[in-house]
């Protein structure tokens, strides 16, 4: 039993959180159905697994919550984040650098593991993501 030295998932038959996360990517980017969740796929696996920068960690955290309370849509954290995440206009990067102090442990409950086996169709993948973002969004303010 190997488990994932970033997020603490447990790996099923030594398919990393990476694989599983590009499987994902597949499923998002070939049928529009499981794609609906793709902001909250990308996000909530980049904040489990130590990848975004502090500065971006301000900007997506409350962005997922925004997200997953209703008060945004895909569509607007796109143009949103063109806008405040604007390529080549802002002075910092989305992602941790290699050598930045890492970003700070959480012990999370839930990870795109799990999320895999809730799975069978678009919308109960939907559904799996969906409640697996709003965890980690719940455990990461509870540890702020």
């Amino acid at each position: 039993m190997t488990t994932c030295a970033e997020c603490g998932a447990v790996w099923l038959d030594e398919r990393t959180c990476q694989a599983v996360y590009d499987e994902c990517l597949v499923l998002e980017f070939t049928d529009p159905g499981y794609g609906a969740v793709h902001f909250l796929t990308v996000a909530t696996f980049m904040l489990q697994h130590g990848r975004y920068s502090d500065e971006a960690l301000a900007w997506v955290v409350p962005a997922m919550r925004a997200y997953l309370a209703g008060e945004t849509n895909a569509e607007r954290l796109r143009r949103d984040s063109r806008v405040e995440l604007g390529q080549g206009q802002r002075q910092w990067s989305v992602v941790r650098k290699p050598g930045a102090p890492p970003q700070r442990a959480v012990a999370w409950d839930h990870t795109l593991v799990e999320v895999g086996a809730q799975a069978h169709d678009a919308a109960s993948y939907c559904a799996a993501i969906t409640a697996w973002a709003a965890r980690a969004v719940a455990q990461w303010e509870g540890v702020a």
